[in-house]
């Protein structure tokens, strides 16, 4: 493929793409990985056959093989034209990640959708009975599970909260703390503030001074 096709936002949405190994709203390219994505990225990308978009009820966007196919080739790529101080300093970093998975053999998917156990990492022994907040993010998960079309999908806080009224507010929200640090799991702003309910704006969860208003677990 012509390198001319794509410009360095193009890339900048594969790579993000890759690296989350989920699909994601466009919300999260302006509001969490700051990517200015326009209607002409996104139409060039499906055009190009390496994004499917989902536009209702909002938009997200996902890798086709195709195009997990061609992010892998951003891994050791040279920076492009323009690219400044960060793009140079990302594609340093995926050179980093080309020389890993070469040395590991590990295909550059696996690496990427790998789900990491923090029961095998952590040294401290684990209690024999789950923890109040275990118990919680394993009720939150079993609400957004039947909430939720299929994995992925985004479902508002406020209709998980409802699910889940026997669980405190900072229970819930803790809970909801603990899984934005999983793999898989996103918690996004309503790209269209104006069509929040009252309810839906109340039951929002504040993480990193900004207001989350929906959840999506592909894991």
């Amino acid at each position: 493929m012509p390198e001319k096709e794509l410009t360095l936002v193009d890339r900048c949405i594969l790579v993000t793409l890759m690296v989350k190994a989920a699909p994601l709203p466009q919300t999260y390219f302006k509001n969490v990985a700051g990517i200015s994505l326009k209607p002409e990225h996104r139409s060039r990308l499906k055009s190009l056959g390496l994004i499917e978009v989902t536009e209702k009820p909002r938009i997200v966007l996902a890798l086709t093989d195709k195009g997990w196919d061609r992010a892998t080739e951003e891994l050791g790529a040279e920076p492009p034209k323009r690219a400044g101080a960060a793009g140079g300093t990302l594609y340093v970093a995926l050179d980093f990640l080309r020389r890993l998975i070469d040395h590991s053999g590990t295909r550059a998917d696996d690496l990427f959708r790998m789900q990491i156990n923090r029961d095998e990492v952590v040294a401290t022994p684990v209690a024999s009975s789950a923890s109040p907040a275990a118990d919680a993010v394993a009720l939150i998960r079993q609400a957004y599970h039947e909430l939720a079309a299929k994995p992925g999908d985004y479902v508002m806080l406020a209709d998980l909260r409802d699910a889940l009224s026997d669980l405190s507010r900072p229970e819930f929200d803790a809970a909801l703390l603990t899984l934005n640090r999983e793999r898989g799991v996103h918690l996004v702003p309503e790209s269209n503030q104006k069509v929040l309910k009252p309810q839906e704006r109340a039951a929002a969860v504040t993480i990193g001074n900004q207001d989350k208003h929906l959840v999506a677990i592909s894991s």
